[in-house]
């Protein structure tokens, strides 16, 4: 019954019923996913993914997989980001993740990209195996935090910094780098942040004019994408006065830090420190096509 399978690149015009069929192949994943449309179109545009790019499989006219496609560069390579593979309930066990990478892969080479990135929970299992199958390898372990912004701990008796916020009218991201405790992930990058259609603020913090850390968040869904401070300035209060100006400037009723690197072990020490709460493992993986 289920060998009927056909495959082929999709067009800006079926991202409507691309939509209907992520909600439908997400509806029972470990991490429940909730995402309107108007969502889904701007998740587009952050993760840069290109429709041309995206692969479906098809059960008759029915879309029952897909595989959403980001384009861009990643550690100075042309990349190919896989923001979301998906498959409904009644067609899954047929291997159709690896017949729509069977499928992408050849486009991808012939347009010259040099690797496929992407991130899988910690706990998929199935999934995992399906992507180490195909050729990806792990490269770091990716944490999430999330809480309500009532039960953030960000008041304190200690002495705040002498520090000034600014909100940064036009970002500096040249020195925003230079803060770096490691590399965001593909969807928290500089070039993803820039991307969203969505509303987004980034405040600096200064102490007597040199810049010594920033923070690049939603108001919106209260996602913060970037946080860093200068090596030095850490651990004094900096990192905690920026979230506190976060909390005042966002709508939504919790922080949200995805896909923060495990090895970052001063911002991840910091995020449980005022109560963040982690609640999800990501493995990202690399795979060459060279």
């Amino acid at each position: 019954m289920f060998d009927r399978y056909t495959f082929s690149f999709l067009r800006e015009q079926d991202i409507p019923m691309l939509y209907d069929t992520f909600v439908a192949a997400f509806a029972d994943y470990i991490v429940p996913i909730k995402i309107t449309r108007k969502e889904f179109v701007m998740k587009f545009k952050r993760e840069g993914i290109e429709a041309t790019f995206c692969v479906g499989a098809f059960y008759g006219e029915q879309l029952v997989g897909f595989i959403l496609t980001g384009l861009g560069e990643w550690q100075g390579k042309p990349t190919a980001y896989n923001a979301g593979t998906g498959v409904i309930p009644a067609h899954r066990g047929h291997q159709l993740t690896k017949q729509l990478y069977d499928f992408l892969f050849p486009k991808l080479r012939e347009s010259g990209i040099e690797q496929c990135l992407l991130e899988v929970i910690d706990g998929n299992t199935a999934a995992f195996k399906v992507y180490q199958s195909i050729g990806f390898g792990v490269t770091r372990a990716l944490d999430c935090f999330r809480r309500p912004v009532g039960e953030l701990l960000l008041s304190s008796e200690e002495p705040m910094p002498v520090v000034e916020l600014k909100q940064a009218a036009k970002p500096n991201w040249r020195a925003y780098t230079a803060l770096y405790e490691s590399r965001p992930s593909w969807q928290n990058t500089m070039e993803a942040f820039r991307r969203s259609p969505d509303e987004k603020l980034v405040i600096e913090a200064y102490s007597e004019e040199l810049l010594i850390g920033y923070v690049a968040f939603f108001p919106r869904t209260g996602a913060i994408a970037q946080l860093a401070v200068q090596q030095g300035y850490r651990d004094q209060g900096i990192a905690k006065a920026l979230v506190r100006e976060t909390v005042k400037r966002t709508i939504a009723p919790a922080l949200l830090f995805l896909n923060v690197d495990k090895s970052c072990s001063t911002l991840a020490a910091f995020l449980e420190r005022i109560h963040l709460k982690r609640f999800l493992t990501q493995h990202e993986m690399l795979l060459s096509l060279q």
